[in-house]
């Protein structure tokens, strides 16, 4: 039999994932916008992001309410101490797509400084690693999760390498300046997307198996 917990865990849950799958969406579509030099989908970003601002809050205040009424113990605990932190993390991939999205809009209609490459991969690794905290989630299969560190390392290299190839555009050409600025904090923010993503498979990890690997 299902108890009352149980029951507002599952909804918790939904709401969770649906916070992830908004995400992901932002991610790809971010990048796109940029890519595509495509306002009118840059401009969902940035109005999408109040639907994520949303959800944080419900989230945040349904973590409280099951821990102050229903007193979780052990894994249920440990699930929604996860559950407040990822919960957060969610929402700053949101605000870090927005600012992705905004970038489109300032460049007007123009085409990004140079063909993207690297940033498209460092969104489809961003996206992969939350797809995967969330079957690891599911499935309750930590070595899964801790597969997202690795992945997390090749978005920091493909930052690194974004880095240099721009400040070798400004080196020799310094009217590309302004756009070259606005890629390489396109790069950043896709980087701390991986960061916040690794943070999401650390906080499951814990839930899993009740070890905290984050300073590891």
């Amino acid at each position: 039999m299902t108890t009352h917990l149980e029951m507002e865990l599952s909804q918790l849950t939904s709401k969770v994932f649906k916070m992830a799958d908004l995400a992901m969406e932002f991610i790809n579509n971010s990048v796109e916008s940029l890519k595509n030099s495509d306002s009118a989908l840059a401009r969902r970003v940035v109005e999408g992001d109040s639907v994520m601002d949303r959800l944080e809050v419900e989230i945040d205040d349904d973590c409280i309410k099951i821990l102050v009424t229903k007193q979780p113990a052990a894994v249920h605990l440990r699930m929604v101490l996860a559950y407040l932190k990822i919960n957060t993390d969610l929402e700053r991939i949101g605000d870090l797509c927005t600012s992705i999205a905004k970038e489109t809009l300032r460049l007007d209609g123009k085409p990004a400084l140079k063909p993207l490459i690297d940033i498209p991969r460092m969104a489809a690794t961003g996206i992969s690693m939350l797809k995967k905290c969330f079957r690891a989630f599911t499935e309750k299969n930590s070595s899964l999760a801790k597969e997202v560190l690795v992945m997390d390392k090749q978005i920091d290299e493909l930052n690194i390498q974004i880095y240099r190839e721009l400040f070798t555009y400004m080196a020799e050409s310094p009217n590309s300046i302004s756009e070259a600025l606005g890629l390489i904090m396109v790069s950043k923010a896709l980087e701390r997307i991986g960061d916040h993503s690794k943070n999401i498979a650390e906080r499951i990890v814990y839930y899993i198996d009740g070890v905290n690997i984050s300073h590891e």
